[in-house]
């Protein structure tokens, strides 16, 4: 997982996923794993959507050390092209939208 960030961070393009399913359950623990990924993914640019809730890794509440979770760190594009897909929607990346498509009037 730190060599697929560090592509991230270095080439400026990538995303990495760990997403769950009915059958398979999440792995990666939010205070050890995804928390200070998610904290330098986000500082160098990027963004982070966790537990399927469309929310930043950094927002969601732990509540146990050993709490587990889903993730996709990548750049603004890529998460918000990744929940669009997966949920159907991206609305915390809306403004972002309108910024890209009206760059400077």
């Amino acid at each position: 997982m730190v060599p697929d960030v560090f592509q991230i961070i270095v080439k400026e393009k990538g995303v990495f996923t760990n997403v769950t399913s009915p059958s398979t359950k999440a792995k990666l623990r939010i205070l050890f794993e995804v928390a200070p990924l998610a904290l330098l993914v986000e500082n160098a640019g990027g963004a982070s959507s966790c537990d399927g809730k469309c929310v930043s890794a950094l927002d969601i509440p732990i509540l146990n050390y050993d709490q587990r979770t889903e993730i996709c760190f990548g750049s603004i594009g890529e998460v918000r092209r990744f929940e669009e897909y997966l949920y159907g929607n991206s609305p915390r990346f809306s403004t972002v939208n309108e910024l890209e498509a009206n760059p400077r009037q």
